[in-house]
């Protein structure tokens, strides 16, 4: 694959092979635009239509990324999301991903492994992560229609933790944070998990919970847990009171939420009644009418810690 063909082709898979050695899959978006609520959907796409071309796989050394993003038109990102699941990050991404004026990558595997690919290198380089981490958001912050100018990258909810790491790389990047009261997001979880609310999914230390085997196959009080911990990562990021964070409540309504971010990032609402029309929908499909959770039986759902936790950074952004 020579870099005077990689416009439209993004690398999404980052794999540990060999002692020291990473390898690449690469993907071709072709004409698709990276508008599903998750990242995921936009690779399973692609992949169908490149299988049906090829059955080789496209792959390179993790070297090649700087090879690959030589003379490429790009965006620096606009705005980072942070959220604790649940709490309406989706529902934002996706009000946001239509316009063609706006590129939205929303929970790329790819950031999530070279931000964690010390768990498999020990003692790889914080320096070569963050290389890995800007070219990878290059080549997929491509400018593909020359029409963009705004780039927003919805991260997963435990990179909450990597915020010294991410603030360091980007000191002048509008960081948005996102939070939810803590029995709505676990009841949320309790019919369709995210991998963070199963034990041992991921990484236990980087979510600074107990073990796994510590809550006997108890799901929630392990979600609570999870949650109890960003809650106090969110309030110590509060209390650094930098001028490039922004904190909201979902509890303020998800129209709330949409005039807030925009307001603080300067990415221009273009179409508001498009965006009233995406609220009545489902963030996690287009197609499936909203229904509000019934909030009965809601002490299933109760875990002191952590609600006191919510409750403390709810104070703290009055």
């Amino acid at each position: 694959m020579q870099a005077s063909l990689i416009v439209n082709w993004i690398p999404f898979r980052l794999s540990y092979v060999n002692p020291d050695e990473w390898t690449l899959k690469w993907l071709d978006l072709g004409n698709e635009r990276m508008i599903k609520p998750f990242f995921d959907e936009t690779i399973q796409i692609c992949r169908l239509k490149q299988r049906q071309r090829s059955r080789l796989e496209s792959l390179s050394s993790a070297d090649f990324l700087g090879e690959a993003c030589k003379d490429l038109a790009s965006l620096e990102p606009s705005a980072f999301i942070f959220h604790v699941s649940r709490c309406g990050s989706t529902l934002l991404s996706q009000a946001f991903s239509a316009p063609e004026e706006n590129i939205v990558v929303a929970e790329a595997p790819l950031l999530d492994e070279i931000l964690r690919a010390d768990e498999k290198q020990p003692g790889l380089s914080t320096t070569t992560r963050e290389t890995w981490f800007r070219l990878a958001l290059k080549l997929m912050g491509q400018q593909r229609n020359y029409k963009e100018s705004n780039y927003i990258i919805k991260l997963d909810s435990w990179h909450i933790h990597f915020y010294h790491l991410l603030r360091e790389w980007f000191p002048q990047t509008p960081f948005f944070f996102l939070y939810r009261k803590p029995d709505e997001v676990i009841a949320s979880h309790d019919k369709r998990r995210g991998i963070h609310s199963v034990p041992g999914m991921v990484n236990h230390a980087l979510l600074k919970t107990a073990q796994p085997a510590h809550f006997g196959g108890d799901f929630n009080r392990y979600t609570a847990q999870v949650l109890e911990q960003y809650y106090i990562k969110l309030q110590e990021i509060f209390r650094l009171d930098h001028p490039h964070n922004c904190f909201f409540d979902f509890a303020h309504g998800g129209k709330e939420m949409v005039t807030a971010f925009s307001a603080f990032t300067g990415i221009p609402v273009k179409d508001m009644d498009q965006v009233n029309d995406r609220l009545k929908y489902h963030s996690k499909s287009a197609q499936e009418v909203f229904t509000p959770g019934s909030h009965e039986n809601n002490e299933r759902f109760f875990f002191s810690d952590c609600h006191a936790a919510y409750e403390q950074l709810k104070l703290l952004n009055l």
